[in-house]
């Protein structure tokens, strides 16, 4: 088996130096093999200066467990036949329809990449992409919100200081936790409780906006500023810049001192729900509360992707979405007002 030099894949190599690319393109066609692994780290090289963020992350460990269970062959000799046959398996063994659309996106993804270098590559568009499966989504309240706060002690311990301060950040800014996690000590004003962050999930039309957050919340920032301060001086931080960072180790971080991931922000969230007594609340909860309350005072479709940073408006329109007890406040508002009109032309 002949392996050419990375370099095959953008019209260059060690056999083919000053040769026609149509030389270059033939040699890469019958005689190069990439192993699913070596493509994957490629793949996710070149997808990091697109799309940053949890959208990387899934992609990449929906790849490494394809990649696992074709036993790393050749992505050459990946077939049609044997991807439909994986994600039948995925449906039978019980993944969730959302599940499986996240592995359909990541392998068209991925082939769609290789198709474009002229790869010997299945095309990307014979995987099939499921349609996704529409779920009510979990809102937060302000109730377990005060029960989420109240099972963090008020005292000194650093864990309970950078807790309360990232709990508040999230719940008054609606901000996704990888832009929470995202933001330097150096960024925040505290005079005007402000502070400028790169929206995760832009395509290009806001790449950053500004968050706010109240008075109280700042009054818990300072004192985590403090206590970080304190720390700095007894341990070594891997990410001296970040706001957020990890305190004590534990099974998902083994290295303190280093920058806060969402996977951090979800387990601290979940021990807390659980301390509380209450469902377990999450970052998106909490913004989905946000975006709702932001509808629910008069705002409009523009204020919610204004604050919340989408890049669609669309985006914004699940926020207008009402669900139980609201929805059928709405109603019978509206059914009383319906109601009365009808009775003057009587």
């Amino acid at each position: 088996m002949i392996h050419l030099s990375h370099g095959r894949a953008f019209g260059y190599d060690s056999f083919s130096v000053g040769k026609a690319n149509n030389h270059t393109w033939f040699l890469r066609v019958w005689f190069s093999f990439m192993k699913l692994l070596e493509a994957i780290n490629e793949f996710g090289n070149w997808r990091q200066f697109q799309v940053t963020g949890f959208t990387v992350q899934r992609y990449d460990k929906a790849l490494r467990i394809f990649c696992l269970a074709f036993h790393n062959q050749d992505i050459e000799s990946i077939t049609i036949d044997q991807v439909m046959n994986y994600l039948n398996s995925m449906q039978r063994l019980g993944w969730a329809r959302n599940g499986v659309a996240v592995v359909c996106l990541a392998l068209r993804k991925f082939f769609e990449f290789f198709n474009l270098r002229q790869f010997d590559v299945l095309d990307y568009r014979l995987i099939p992409l499921p349609r996704k499966e529409y779920k009510i989504p979990r809102i937060a309240d302000e109730k377990n919100y005060r029960k989420l706060l109240n099972s963090i002690p008020i005292d000194k311990h650093p864990n309970h200081v950078r807790n309360r301060a990232l709990i508040g950040m999230i719940w008054d800014s609606g901000a996704r936790s990888g832009e929470i996690c995202s933001i330097n000590a150096s960024d925040l004003d505290l005079v005007e409780r402000r502070c400028v962050i790169r929206t995760e999930k832009s395509r290009g039309r806001r790449p950053i906006r500004e968050i706010f957050w109240t008075s109280s919340t700042n009054l818990i920032l300072k004192r985590w500023l403090e206590k970080r301060s304190h720390l700095g001086k007894t341990m070594q931080f891997k990410d001296p810049e970040a706001l957020f960072l990890t305190i004590s180790k534990f099974k998902q971080s083994q290295i303190r001192g280093a920058r806060m991931n969402p996977r951090n922000v979800a387990e601290v969230l979940r021990v807390l729900s659980n301390k509380a007594g209450i469902p377990v609340m999450n970052a998106h909860s909490m913004r989905h509360h946000f975006g709702r309350s932001i509808v629910e005072a008069g705002g409009s479709n523009s204020d919610v992707s204004n604050l919340l940073g989408h890049s669609n408006i669309e985006s914004s329109m699940i926020y207008t979405l009402m669900t139980g007890p609201r929805l059928k406040q709405r109603y019978e508002i509206f059914r009383g007002r319906r109601r009365r009109r009808f009775s003057r032309w009587a």
